[in-house]
This record gives structure tokens, sequence and C-alpha cells, in this order.
């Protein structure tokens, strides 16, 4: 109640000094709540992600949220999702503000598709690549990618013929506090995790996400995730230590 409380509290408020007016809520997920929200000075929709009351006394977590959102910010890609503002309200609130997005997340067409052609496959994917190399050459990685924060909107090509455009969302904003993981500092969501985060290993670079990757590519080849468990716990050990299905053994016409 509290929290439902909360998140009406928020429509209707200015954020940003005055810039961002909140005008209803799109999503919460287990950092926080996702708004649609009116940017008065550029007279555009924008995204705002405020993120739970819980993280506002983290002094470690909100340095850490800082640094990444400079630096997601200063990522200029047509498959990542730009950030146009960050920061914290006098009341203690974070903040991201992004561009808005009018599209289907991956994980919906999957639950729809199930299966992909390859040529789909590459499609999508290569632009999620696209995006991913963009960054890790700027030395940010984004340790959250899934079908979740992949969203695919319409645009056009330089003929004018409509095409998907894949964004890369989140980044900046995958971030987890040790206190909230059972096994350390561990981030990121357990069936897309590499063997190096299910560890809780000090340094995590670009290969975790590249890993990512590979999972979703294997989802949506064969309709299925690569390791399935009841537990957590039981999904960590299976990333680090089984020998996953041959894609063949699950969808014969997986593509070579």
């Amino acid at each position: 109640r509290r929290l439902c409380d909360a998140r009406v509290h928020l429509l209707g408020r200015a954020l940003a000094g005055g810039k961002l007016l909140i005008e209803q809520i799109i999503g919460r997920g287990g950092v926080g709540a996702v708004y649609k929200a009116r940017h008065r000075e550029l007279m555009m929709p924008v995204a705002v992600k405020v993120l739970h009351e819980s993280f506002q006394s983290d002094i470690d977590f909100a340095r850490r949220f800082y640094a990444e959102a400079l630096g997601a910010s200063r990522l200029d890609h047509p498959n990542i999702t730009r950030v146009l503002d960050f920061g914290q309200e006098p009341d203690g609130s974070l903040y991201f503000a992004m561009e808005f997005l009018d599209g289907v997340e991956l994980k919906a067409l999957q639950d729809k598709e199930k299966i992909f052609s390859a040529q789909r496959i590459a499609q999508i994917m290569m632009q999620v690549c696209a995006g991913l190399a963009h960054a890790h050459a700027r030395g940010m990685v984004h340790r959250d990618v899934k079908p979740e924060n992949l969203v695919i909107v319409k645009g056009h090509d330089d003929d004018g013929n409509e095409i998907e455009i894949v964004k890369v969302c989140d980044f900046g904003i995958a971030l987890h506090r040790a206190s909230d993981a059972p096994n350390g500092a561990v981030s990121g969501t357990p069936e897309y995790m590499s063997p190096e985060q299910c560890r809780a290993d000090d340094e995590i670079d670009a290969r975790a996400d590249i890993y990512a990757v590979g999972v979703i590519l294997y989802e949506m080849a064969t309709g299925q995730l690569p390791f399935e468990a009841e537990h957590v716990v039981g999904l960590l050990n299976m990333h680090q230590f089984s020998p996953h299905p041959l894609p063949s053994k699950l969808n014969p016409e997986v593509d070579p």
C-alpha cells in the first residue's frame, strides 16, 4: 500500500527543477517505477525511471548510480536508448530521464512467436550487438541484457521503407546492491547471467553482455532457455557447470 501511494503521489509532480512533468505510470519492477513524462523545455514525451525509496539511503549505491548515469548519458547510438537527464530530488528520489519508446519488448514478441527465423534473428540481434559494441568501446557494460531490455520500434530507412529499429534499454540502471542479492554482489537476471556474474566476481566486463546475447540467440532459435531451474541457486550453478542442450535437439529446424 505504501509503495502504491508513493507511485500515485508522483503523478502530476515536476522533477528536475520543473523540467519533467510526470503524467502516468507505465511500468514497475524490482529497481523502480517507470513513468511517462513531458519535458517542458524540449516539448516532447520522455520516460522517467524513479528508483525505489530504499536506494536513497545507500551511499555506495548512489555513488555508483551517478557514475553509471554519467557514462550512459554519453552514449550516442541509434540502437541505444538515449539518457536525457538524471539526478536526485530534494526528497532523495533518484531518477533517470530517457527517450520515450513507442515500441514492443522482444519478450512480448517471444511470447507470441516462440521460434524466430534465422533471418529475423540476425536482423534483430545484429542491432543489439551494434549498440553493445558502441557502449563496450566506451567502457560501459550493461550487465542485464535480456529480452525485456530490448525494445523494437518502427522506423524508416533512407529510401523511406519501414524497418524495425532495436533499442537496448536501461544502460546505467542495471544496478543492484549487494544486500539485495543472495550470493554476494550478484547483479543481473539469473536466466541470462554469465558464469562470472553467477560467481559474483569483482570485475565484470563486456563478455558478460556477450554471454547474455548468446542466451537470447539460443532462446530465439529454440523457443526455450538453455537452462531452467526451480530455484535461483540451481540456475546459477547450471550456468557455471552444466552443458546446455544442443539447439538442434530442441529445434531440428534450427539453422546450423
